[in-house]
Order: structure tokens, then sequence, then C-alpha cells
């Protein structure tokens, strides 16, 4: 009886160790994907597409130039809108991260293989006091 316990007990620690590696794993391979604004901005823009999650009012205020909104809840029923892009550098941002991390996690699952997310988001760029457009003013 003593023994099938102690068998349990490490299967259950062994189940625990390598949830516990995945989950390490898997948040530095999130990691390695992304790309800092300098880097961003030295790519051509015509070869990469910048794409702004946020929603349309928050587009509207204010915004990465020569980005494209497609707010998450709509990049579903507009994947054909970026099918051009499925090879191409695609650099996603949101507020603070965690909407463009459900869209990079979206878009891979769609095919998309060069999917990044930009370092800081729309947070990070601003506190930089980096340029911004605003739409309606």
């Amino acid at each position: 009886m003593k023994n099938s316990k102690l068998i349990n007990l490490n299967k259950s620690t062994f189940t625990l160790f390598t949830c516990l590696c995945l989950l390490f794993i898997s948040a530095a391979a999130m990691a390695s994907r992304d790309i800092s604004p300098e880097t961003m901005l030295a790519m051509q823009k015509s070869e990469r597409l910048l794409l702004d999650v946020r929603t349309v009012e928050e587009y509207t205020t204010s915004h990465i130039p020569t980005s494209v909104n497609i707010p998450l809840n709509e990049i579903g029923t507009r994947l054909s809108r970026l099918s051009d892009f499925k090879d191409s550098p695609v650099v996603v941002y949101c507020r603070s991260g965690t909407r463009a991390a459900k869209a990079i996690t979206l878009l891979e699952e769609n095919g998309f293989t060069n999917v990044m997310h930009l370092e800081g988001d729309m947070l990070g760029w601003e506190a930089e006091k980096r340029p911004t457009n605003q739409l309606g003013k």
C-alpha cells in the first residue's frame, strides 16, 4: 500500500515538473518573438505589416504611423485581408500586450509564419514619446 502511494506521489511530482518545464519553454519561445521598436522601424514599410489590434476608438485616438487597425475581435473574420502577409513579417501590438498575444496565437494557428510582438506595445511607444497619428484631428 505504501509503495502505491509513493508511486502516485512520484507520478504527480513528475507531471507537475513536466508542466512547469513546458510553461517555461513556452514563455521563452514567446519572448523570443518580441521585436524592438528600433528594429521594427528599420524594416521596410512595404515588406512588413504593423498590426494594431486595439479597438477602433483607441486607434482613432492615437496609433503608430503606418499601422493597420483590425481589432482583436475581428481578426478571425478578416483573415483574408491579411493573407498577403502569411509569410511576411507581421508586427502586432495593442495597449499593453494581452490582446497582441491572443492575436499572435490566432494568426499562427491560421498559417502565419513570421509574427512578432512589438516590445512595449502602445504604452511603451508613448512613454518613449515616439510619433503617433490621430484620426479626425
